[in-house]
């Protein structure tokens, strides 16, 4: 049986939202199944999971991380907008997850939402200096052709990364930079890093997404050939 109560619901965006099922289930056993259904690409199943743990423990970000990540795999943006968003509502402050929803909202509002005066104000609360802030800058930069100083926050954005995922977001959005400069082999240098460490699955998606405009693929006919 499903509830639609607002109470539920309004963590996925109100009363008019995907109802959540009433569910038993231990946190950890439907974040089980939600991976399960990851590992074998059933994306919208697992958004489905996802709205679960998120109705049980309402102000863990990772959990809408998560949620929003698998519905950016399967291009749900305004879904994975709603779930960020909800995220920075629910989760407290001072939570280090804070910093990665604004990043990840504002990136899914300048990339495919068309939403550039949010994403402006998101920047504005992001750490100085912080690597999430500088990709987003030269990101929008990026989208108002102003590529060498996009570059040059990409460039001081690598020298602070540790992480491979991050790394090859950085290196995805150097990609896109090097299309629009007619750099061949920086894009696909860039773009060769980012295919073989990319976790995210909404970075992913946009990756494939790319490859396949570079070489006049249609969409789905070819996977991306990895090292």
């Amino acid at each position: 049986m499903i509830a639609i109560s607002c109470t539920a619901t309004l963590l996925l965006g109100g009363c008019t939202a995907i109802p959540v099922k009433e569910d038993s289930r231990p946190v950890e056993s439907v974040i089980n199944r939600a991976e399960q259904l990851i590992s074998s690409k059933a994306y919208a199943a697992a958004a489905e999971e996802y709205a679960i743990v998120i109705s049980k423990e309402p102000t863990i970000g990772s959990h809408y991380l998560r949620r929003a990540e698998v519905l950016e795999r399967i291009d749900e943006d305004k879904e994975a907008h709603r779930t960020y968003e909800r995220g920075l509502k629910m989760v407290p402050e001072d939570d280090p997850d804070q910093i990665q929803l604004m990043h990840r909202l504002a990136l899914v509002d300048a990339n495919h939402l068309f939403k550039i005066d949010e994403a402006e104000e998101l920047l504005k609360r992001l750490p100085p200096r912080s690597i999430e802030k500088l990709d987003l800058a030269a990101f929008l930069y990026y989208q108002a052709s102003q590529y060498p100083e996009a570059i040059e926050l990409l460039n001081k954005a690598l020298e602070k990364v540790r992480d491979a995922d991050q790394k090859a977001l950085l290196l995805y959005h150097a990609a896109l930079i090097y299309v629009k400069l007619e750099d061949e082999k920086n894009t696909f240098g860039s773009l060769y890093f980012a295919i073989n460490n990319a976790e995210h699955l909404g970075l992913i998606r946009d990756i494939e997404q790319l490859w396949q405009e570079l070489n006049d693929i249609p969409e789905g006919a070819e996977a991306i050939p990895k090292s």
